[in-house]
């Protein structure tokens, strides 16, 4: 394999004139340079991975999940081995991947060249698909499930009646609505302004770490009976009452170590993210190290908030009753309050700037999470269409912006149609299995990992030494594929097995319909292209520039 985007041609007068004559011949790729600039540091990648991993989202569900689906699991323990267990592996074979083969697209570029064209576009357009869909699911709960909290919390400790009453407007359907779609529009045509994006990124790194490490340092010092008198204050007996109530319903007390390890089914899912740097991988400066440093370092720094945070909320909150109550809650049973963390930690007598900053982190890591969302789709997109895949339009450039116009149009649109049909329909099978799916892909991308030394031999030889590393004469990033690919596999089944995870199985045709379209669209693709004299398979046998 070549970097080298064409066969060498002739040169010569009798060869310019016969060019002159003759059509030119069509480029193997949309053109021959990508138009985007190499700007991005290791900070701004490792902040598109990090906003999405954010434990100010996860933690409002993945703790209340699988205190109902694992009865007996502590997510302290389980966050503490699933970073090495369970997500190292698969982290560590992005971080090689995309040191070897820096590009837009990220795992769609790896996987059509170690793999297949065909398989390698199906995992990339299934992963953009949903991740399409956390844009929709982004923008209908931030405005009525934490933007709401935060307004009444400042109504409250500032005394302003007008905040409290006016918050819940933004839970009603026309305030996530019009919420909703400020954040998909306005967010996304802030990603057509060249770096605009990533400082906003930025700005909302800084406010939402402060507001996170306060929320943590004050569950951890806070005594668990300053939570029991305030809550017993305001809901007489129903501490007790929760607990006994959910132990009747065949809820367990207490913690064991194997509900814990099954649990890791949910730390991994928690764990979403650590690699939506790699599909930016064209922009990186210094690739070969920034983005394995931003993948490994979301996965890492992620992973250890989400387990102290998990401490906080046991400590302070009790472990059996926080359990209980979301036991209880996840299972449609009625509670005369919201048992989810961000709702707990307003009851708590505190300081009303730490109160604030704790609402603000919960509220702000979600609005972060829609510009961590549209990059890598606008990227992906940018890359089929690159390797003519897609639309030519798709991968225009603006030489101003140096952005991809039309991708970032198409991707405003089509979230915005997500957002408005969550938000305005009771369908939710749509996007019920996207953590199979997201699994799917990522098993599709170890096996390019095992495939790669062997399949793309000069890329291999050509990358940095520590991708090039052996053990026993065996090369290691294929160890690590097999490692990473036994995870996905095992994530896999238990997303089947797992309802709260894979969804009702009267959702699976629609996830087969994604896989299955991801094929076609390729397939289509290669048809009306062979039929322009272009010969997509030569588009897979070099990497595209850079």
């Amino acid at each position: 394999m070549s970097n080298d985007n064409q066969p060498d041609k002739k040169t010569g007068d009798g060869d310019d004139k016969k060019h002159d004559l003759c059509p030119k011949p069509p480029t193997i790729f949309a053109r021959e340079a990508t138009g985007l600039v190499k700007s991005l540091t290791a900070l701004d990648l490792f902040n598109v991975a990090f906003g999405q991993v954010m434990p100010a989202v996860g933690i409002v569900f993945i703790v209340s999940f699988a205190a109902y689906a694992y009865t007996g699991s502590n997510m302290f323990y389980g966050f503490l081995l699933g970073i090495p267990i369970i997500g190292f592996g698969p982290a560590l074979l992005y971080a090689l991947l995309s040191a070897a083969m820096p590009r837009s697209g990220g795992d769609y570029v790896y996987n059509s060249r170690a793999i297949n064209p065909a398989i390698g576009f199906m995992s990339n357009f299934v992963f953009t698909v949903v991740v399409l869909g956390f844009i929709g699911t982004a923008a209908t709960l931030f405005p009525s499930e934490f933007f709401n909290v935060f307004l009444s919390t400042v109504g409250q400790v500032t005394n302003n009646s007008y905040l409290v009453s006016s918050s819940s407007w933004f839970a009603t359907q026309t305030g996530e609505a019009v919420t909703g779609t400020v954040m998909v529009v306005g967010i996304g045509l802030l990603t057509m302004y060249g770096r605009s994006v990533w400082k906003f990124m930025k700005v909302l790194f800084v406010l939402v770490m402060i507001g996170t490490v306060v929320n943590i340092v004050f569950l951890a010092i806070t005594p668990h009976s300053a939570f029991l008198n305030a809550f017993n204050s305001k809901y007489p007996g129903e501490y007790n009452t929760v607990i006994s109530t959910a132990e009747s319903q065949g809820w367990v007390p207490g913690f064991t170590a194997g509900a814990t390890v099954l649990s890791l089914v949910y730390v991994m899912a928690s764990f979403t993210g650590f690699n939506f740097s790699v599909y930016s991988g064209g922009e990186a400066r210094k690739a070969s190290r920034s983005l394995p440093i931003s993948v490994i370092g979301s996965l890492i720094v992620g992973g250890l908030l989400f387990a102290f945070w998990a401490y906080g909320i046991y400590h302070v909150f009790g472990y059996n009753f926080y359990s209980a109550a979301n036991y209880l809650y996840t299972a449609g049973k009625p509670l005369p309050f919201i048992p989810l963390v961000n709702y707990l930690f307003t009851l708590i007598p505190q300081n009303p700037l730490v109160e604030i900053l704790g609402a603000l982190a919960f509220g702000l890591a979600w609005l972060w999470l829609v510009p961590t969302d549209f990059i890598p789709i606008i990227r992906n997109m940018f890359a089929w269409s690159f390797d003519r895949v897609a639309p030519e339009k798709l991968s225009y450039v603006s030489e101003k912006t140096h952005t991809p116009i039309y991708a970032t149009l198409f991707t405003i649109i089509v979230g915005e149609l997500l957002t408005l049909f969550f938000i305005y329909t009771s369908v939710s099978v749509a996007f019920a299995n996207t953590e199979i799916l997201l699994n799917i892909a990522f098993f599709v991308t170890s096996i390019a990992g095992i495939l790669f030394p062997f399949r793309v031999k000069d890329v291999f030889e050509q990358a940095p030494s520590f991708v090039k590393a052996k053990f026993m004469g065996f090369p290691v990033i294929s160890i690590v594929g097999i490692y990473s690919a036994f995870i996905e596999a095992f994530l896999i089944y238990a997303g089947f097995a797992n309802p709260l995870i894979g969804g009702a199985p009267a959702s699976y045709p629609i996830a087969v319909g994604i896989v299955v379209l991801g094929f076609a669209i390729y397939y289509i693709a290669k048809w009306y292209r062979l039929r322009q004299g272009i010969d997509l398979t030569l588009v897979y046998k070099v990497l595209p520039p850079e």
